[in-house]
C-alpha cells in the first residue's frame, strides 16, 4: 500500500494585514483589530467598554461614529487577511489540505474582496491550482482503493471509500463491483466476530453499503456482533434483517466509531536495593526498644549474610524494561463520513483529521487466520 504524506494545514502570515493596520492611525488601530473579527465583535467592544465608562462617571463613547469608523476600514483589512491566507496558500500548494484551499478560493468571492482588482489575478491561479488538485487527488484515491483490494485489504478499500477527496463524486462502477464482491466473499458464517465487526463497521459508511450481501450469518453469534449490527442498523437494513434485528423507521444514521489510543503505560515499582533494604533494617534495629538481652551483638549467619547478598544482587526493574522490545500501539483508522452516499449517487466529502490505521494488514491478517 502507498504511504501518501499527510497534507499540511493553511498557515497564513500576517505582513498584508500589518501594512494595512500601520497606515491607519494609532488612535483607530484598536478598533481596526477588533474591525477583524466582524461587526459584531465591534458592538459588542462599544458597549462593554461604554459600561465600564458609566460606571466611572466618563462620558461614553458615540457608538454610531465608532461603527461608521469600523466600516470604512474594514474593506481594506478583509482585503489584506485574504491576500496572507492566498500568499500562504501558493507558498504550500503542494502539501496543503485539499480543505483549507478551497476555503481560499471560497472566499476569494466575497464581493469586498472581488472588488479589489489585487486580488483577481491570485484568485484565477488559485482556481486553477484547486481543480489540478482535485484531479490529481481523485486519481489517487482510485488507485489506493485499487491496491487495497489487489492485496485482499477489503477493511482498508471500504474505508478508503468513504473518503473521496471532492464531495460530489461517483464512486466508479468497476472499483465498486470488485469492492462489493471482496467484501460479500469475506463475510461467511466461518468468519469470526471480530472479523464481521470490522467489515460492517467500514461498509456501513462505504457507498456500496446498500451492495453487500453476505452469504449467511454466523452460526454462534457474539454479543459484541449483535451490538454492532443493532448500532449500524439504519445504513446496512439487509444486514439487519439477516441477523433479525428491526429497523425503527426514520432512525437516525449511526456515526463512524472515533478511534481510541491506549492509556500510557505503567511504571513497574522499582525494587529496593541491598543499600537502601540494610539502611531500612538498621532504622527498623534502632526504633526497637533496647532489652538488657540485646546488649551483646550477635555475629550474622550465613544464611543473613546470602540474603543480603541475593539483595544487593537485585536488577531494577526498570533497567530490565528498558531492554525489553517496545510494542507498538494499533491506531485505528477514522472515518468522518456521516451520511455516506451510495455507488450510482455523488460520495459525499467525508475527510477527517483522524489518522489512518498503520498495523491495519495485520490485524486482518490475524483475524483471517
Amino acid at each position: 500500500m502507498p504511504q501518501r504524506p499527510k497534507p499540511k494545514r493553511l498557515r497564513p502570515g500576517r505582513a498584508n494585514r500589518t501594512e494595512v493596520l500601520a497606515a491607519i492611525d494609532e488612535d483607530r488601530r484598536p478598533i481596526a483589530e477588533v474591525a477583524l473579527q466582524g461587526m459584531a465583535a465591534v458592538r459588542k467592544r462599544v458597549k462593554e467598554e461604554n459600561a465600564k465608562i458609566a460606571e466611572s462617571g466618563g462620558t461614553p463613547m458615540p457608538e454610531a461614529s465608532v461603527l461608521k469608523m469600523a466600516e470604512e476600514m474594514l474593506p481594506r483589512l478583509r482585503v489584506a487577511e485574504w491576500r496572507d491566507r492566498a500568499d500562504a496558500a501558493l507558498r504550500q500548494l503542494d502539501n496543503l489540505d485539499l480543505r483549507d484551499l478551497r476555503s481560499v478560493v471560497a472566499a476569494a468571492d466575497d464581493p469586498i474582496v472581488t472588488r479589489d482588482s489585487s486580488t483577481r489575478e491570485l484568485a484565477d491561479r488559485l482556481r486553477v491550482a484547486l481543480r489540478e488538485r482535485q484531479e490529481q487527488e481523485l486519481q489517487l484515491w482510485f488507485g489506493d482503493v485499487d491496491a487495497a483490494l489487489a492485496v485482499g485489504r477489503v477493511v482498508r478499500a471500504l474505508r478508503l471509500s468513504s473518503q473521496p477527496p471532492k464531495a460530489g463524486v461517483v464512486f466508479p462502477p468497476a472499483i465498486a463491483t470488485r469492492l462489493v464482491d471482496s467484501t460479500n466473499a469475506t463475510l461467511t458464517p466461518l468468519e469470526s466476530a471480530e472479523r464481521w465487526c470490522a467489515i460492517l463497521e467500514a461498509a456501513a459508511f462505504s457507498p456500496i453499503r446498500s451492495l453487500i450481501k453476505p452469504m449467511g450469518r454466523p452460526d454462534v453469534v457474539a454479543d459484541e456482533l449483535l451490538a454492532t449490527v443493532k448500532r449500524l442498523a439504519p445504513a446496512i437494513p439487509q444486514i439487519a434483517e439477516l441477523f433479525g434485528v428491526e429497523v425503527v423507521e426514520g432512525a437516525a444514521m449511526p456515526k463512524p466509531l472515533r478511534p481510541t489510543r491506549p492509556g500510557p503505560a505503567k511504571k513497574a515499582a522499582r525494587p529496593a536495593s541491598g543499600d537502601g533494604a540494610r539502611r531500612r533494617a538498621k532504622k527498623g534495629e534502632q526504633a526497637e526498644p533496647s532489652t538488657p538481652s540485646d546488649t551483646t551483638q550477635s555475629e550474622p549467619t550465613p544464611e543473613t549474610t546470602e540474603s543480603a547478598a541475593e539483595v544487593s544482587d537485585v536488577t531494577p526493574a526498570s533497567d530490565i524494561s528498558s531492554e525489553g522490545p517496545v510494542s507498538d500501539a494499533a491506531g485505528t483508522e477514522s472515518t468522518a463520513s456521516e451520511t455516506p452516499a451510495d455507488v450510482t449517487e455523488p460520495v459525499e466529502d467525508l475527510s477527517s483529521d483522524t489518522e489512518p490505521v498503520e498495523n491495519e494488514a495485520a490485524a486482518e491478517d490475524e483475524s483471517a487466520g
